[in-house]
Formats: structure tokens, sequence, C-alpha cells
């Protein structure tokens, strides 16, 4: 992981984070840091949690950083990481990445932004009727991938 730090630019731009879980007894979960090359997905590091809380994970990337260097995330260092995390839409994980790297811009994965959008359509609470719930995902997806601000 260390080489991916040091010779692969595009892990001081962009890292993604995301967390799995319940693969044992005890529901710990294992968080993996990823920054992209052009052979996909390579790995800036990896932590096992107890559990997804605020203060569990700040702990765990501040363990995590404590490992890195000046030459980590392509010489940005460990104190300002990269430049963007993408993430999936836990609270708990985007407050602890505020907490540890506050220059940071935080943006969510676009897969994980029209899932709980289609979530949110299909949730009786929010009394969406069901004939328009493909339109109004085919107009999130129509924004979510254009090109341009006016085909938005």
């Amino acid at each position: 992981m260390r080489r991916v730090h040091i010779s692969i630019k595009h892990a001081e731009e962009m890292a993604f984070i995301d967390a799995s879980g319940n693969m044992d007894r005890q529901g710990c979960r294992v968080f993996l840091i990823l920054t992209h090359s052009c052979a996909g997905g390579v790995p800036l590091g990896i932590f096992i949690t107890t559990n997804e809380s605020t203060e569990t994970v700040t702990q765990a990337l501040e363990l995590y950083n404590s490992l890195l260097d000046e030459t980590s995330y392509f010489g940005r260092g460990a104190a300002l990481g990269p430049a963007v995390f993408i993430t999936d839409d836990s609270a708990s994980e985007r407050q602890a990445l505020k907490n540890v790297y506050p220059d940071a811009t935080l943006l969510l994965c676009v897969f994980h932004l029209l899932q709980a959008f289609w979530r949110f359509l299909w949730d009786s609470k929010n009394a969406v009727r069901k004939e328009h719930r493909p339109v109004l995902i085919s107009l999130l997806k129509e924004m979510v991938y254009a090109d341009t601000i006016e085909k938005t």
C-alpha cells in the first residue's frame, strides 16, 4: 500500500472509502481506502473497527494516519490526505472524515446517491406515487450523468 501512496499520482487527488460488515460474530466493520488507476481501484489502506460510530472511525483514521508520513498521498502527507473523498451516505463515516481531513471535499458516490434516492421513492412515508417513481429516477439519472450544465 505504501507503493500506491508514493507512486500513483491519483492518491493525492481522490480516494474512495467504504465499509463492509457482518463478516464475523462480533459485527466488525472492514474499511477499505482506495484510489483509482488505469488498472482500476488500488489500495491505500485498510482498517477494522468494532462499530461504525463517528468516534470509532475518527480514532481508526487517526491511528491509520500515524502510520503514514509526508510522502503519503503522493506527497500531500497524512495530515492533508487526498483532495477528495468519495463515500456512501453514512453520516458517521462522513463526519469522521471531516474530523480527520477538514480540508478534503466529500462527495457522494453516484451508485449510493441513486440507491438512496430509489429507497426514498419507495419509502411509503414519502407518499411518492408508484407511477411517478420510474420518471423521477430517470430524471435524477439524467442530471447525474449530464456532461454539461445545460443538459440538467
